[in-house]
């Protein structure tokens, strides 16, 4: 006998609330790096068009407009650290029984929610700087492409490591099923 197919309604009241997930915070130390890599580029940046500049002569004949093309490439990035600083307090994690969660944004605030039983594979990522730090980036990649993908930055490398043999353990559970 053929299952009957169902599809009752279901209360939006009765859902779970999101406020009651335990959010994990990012490490503190993440921030500072992030920081770091940004200024890192801005100045490299002001290099490259310091260097272009010097190099085709007549680019600009006037020095005031080199200096403040570098101003406004150096506000810029003051701009992008201040929002950075500010946006990082909420930045999180946390891990449910069937997804993982990351929420991210200063102004325009994003929650997303990625099912274990969509995860393809998973991979930690260390940079120079973040293994300075002990610290990892954790990716998940689904079946879904690169825009449904989850990358959670700013964790300690135990702690990524942990996380992903969890998500593993789960992703082949669900397969098997």
């Amino acid at each position: 006998m053929e299952p009957i197919f169902t599809n009752e309604q279901i209360q939006v009241e009765e859902l779970p609330h999101v406020e009651e997930v335990l959010w994990v915070p990012l490490q503190k130390k993440y921030l500072p790096i992030s920081l770091l890599s940004t200024w890192i580029f801005g100045f490299v940046l002001c290099g490259i068009f310091l260097a272009f500049n010097f190099f085709r002569k007549n680019i600009f004949d006037e020095y005031w407009i080199v200096w403040a093309v570098v101003g406004g490439i150096l506000f810029l990035f003051v701009l992008i650290s201040i929002l950075s600083i500010l946006g990082f307090r909420h930045k999180a994690y946390a891990i449910r029984e069937h997804d993982i969660l990351f929420k991210t944004g200063l102004i325009f605030r994003r929650t997303t929610a990625l099912p274990f039983n969509r995860v393809q594979h998973s991979e930690i990522n260390q940079g120079p700087i973040e293994r300075n730090f002990d610290l990892a980036q954790l990716e998940i990649f689904t079946a879904g492409g690169s825009q449904s993908d989850l990358t959670i930055p700013g964790l300690l490398n135990e702690e990524a490591q942990r996380i992903k043999a969890f998500i593993m353990e789960k992703t082949r559970t669900n397969h098997e099923e």
